[in-house]
């Protein structure tokens, strides 16, 4: 009977520290705890994201290949093939 109180009290104490309970926390939510001393990156800013003219995959601005008239395209295959036709 001792030491099935001795197992709770264990099983408690490991649930309630601070140290597991981050740890459980994030493999419930699927993160990687960072490695000690190191800080986790500052959340990047929203980047502006545009159509392809040929066949409408969103893609970040920077990464569009634009064509003569302004219009951006996910690939070169794409930007040579032109817009799509409706």
């Amino acid at each position: 009977m001792l030491k099935f109180l001795l197992l709770a009290a264990l099983v408690l104490w490991l649930l309630y520290s601070p140290g597991v309970r981050k740890l459980i926390r994030g493999a419930l939510s699927g993160e990687s705890a960072p490695p000690a001393g190191e800080a986790k990156p500052e959340s990047a800013q929203p980047v502006a994201m545009v159509p392809c003219a040929h066949c409408g995959v969103h893609l970040p601005a920077s990464d569009a290949l634009v064509n003569d008239a302004g219009q951006p395209f996910c690939s070169e295959a794409h930007r040579r093939a032109g817009p799509r036709r409706a």
